[in-house]
């Protein structure tokens, strides 16, 4: 229990203590509480002191709780045929140059970049978190005083762009030149460099950051960093018993109940088996409202479809209707 100050009215002591029943002087039991008692002289020294070693610390570890942006400054030095780029690292900012009138990537060596002819260029290079590049982004009006150099002016291998299907994950590399034989794809930029590999798997990427793209024999390698992705844990399908539910509901009343069954099924767009015969189910609908119109039979066609349990069919971990078999 807390301690208070009491105060006694009777002879004006003032004492703390818990829960009394009377002054601790005179006895009297004529008592009030005045307050909660002060803190000991040390709790204002502590606090003060945890205080300022807290602030110490975020002092001290400055850097490591705020790090700093990279400083990138770009500065352009033009020669006769090329123009470096320099204050910057190239390589691991994935910075390229292209023509800002064609679109097209300058032939590069390390920071040394060689247009095929005078004009304005754009300085790009791969979006990154907590970096900041400062400086010309542009290189306008550069006009070679010399001859191109030998490579300036054949098309340079480029990443187009990286495709994902969310389902799986499945990465899509396009290039510029994708039917050319000698292109290689690696997760590594000094190994591994598969022939015309452009489709990767999730499970083959295993924690690589970029793709690297180059033709055989050339040092000349293009690099795209990999998007990330994650797949949906797998749900499990609709159970079968559900599935023929909604199935006889539809069947029993096709204007009304349509929609609940073929929204249950539309993720899966499972085949259907009728009468041995494997169709959509947007086509074996349409056939039936077609003969019921014929026949001048309304949706009465449709009552006598039937599906059982048996025949609805799944994937080996259950996550998808595969098939319907559906009888009349």
């Amino acid at each position: 229990m807390s301690k208070y100050i009491w105060k006694c009215e009777n002879c004006g002591e003032e004492f703390a203590a818990e829960n009394p029943n009377q002054c601790l002087k005179c006895g009297h039991d004529d008592i009030t509480i005045k307050g909660n008692p002060p803190p000991p002289p040390w709790k204002p020294i502590l606090i003060v002191g945890i205080g300022i070693i807290a602030i110490g610390l975020v002092i001290y570890n400055w850097d490591k709780i705020f790090p700093p942006l990279p400083e990138n400054i770009i500065k352009i030095e033009k020669h006769d045929n090329y123009f470096e780029i320099k204050g910057v690292a190239i390589d691991a900012l994935g910075l390229y140059v292209i023509n800002s009138t064609s679109g097209d990537k300058l032939y590069s060596e390390g920071n040394e970049f060689y247009p095929c002819k005078d004009g304005d260029f754009i300085i790009k290079w791969e979006e990154q978190e907590n970096v900041i590049i400062e400086g010309d982004k542009k290189v306008k009006n550069f006009k070679l005083s010399s001859a191109p150099h030998e490579n300036a002016c054949e098309v340079q291998l480029a990443i187009v762009d990286i495709d994902v299907r969310s389902s799986d994950c499945r990465y899509t590399i396009m290039t510029n030149m994708d039917d050319d034989p000698n292109l290689e794809i690696s997760l590594n930029k000094n190994k591994g460099y598969q022939k015309g590999k452009l489709v990767w798997e999730l499970s083959e990427i295993n924690g690589a950051t970029h793709f690297y793209v180059r033709l055989k024999g050339s040092d000349q390698i293009e690099k795209k960093r990999i998007p990330s992705c994650k797949v949906d844990d797998p749900v499990e399908a609709p159970k079968d018993t559900v599935v023929v539910a909604s199935f006889e509901l539809y069947t029993d009343d096709v204007k009304n109940n349509r929609k609940q069954f073929t929204d249950m099924i539309a993720k899966d767009n499972p085949i259907v088996d009728y009468n041995n015969v494997e169709i959509t189910l947007d086509d074996l609908i349409n056939d039936l409202r077609r003969k019921a119109i014929n026949n001048n039979k309304a949706y009465s066609m449709f009552n006598n479809l039937v599906l059982k349990n048996e025949n609805v069919f799944y994937n080996a971990d259950k996550t998808k209707i595969t098939k319907l078999k559906i009888t009349q």
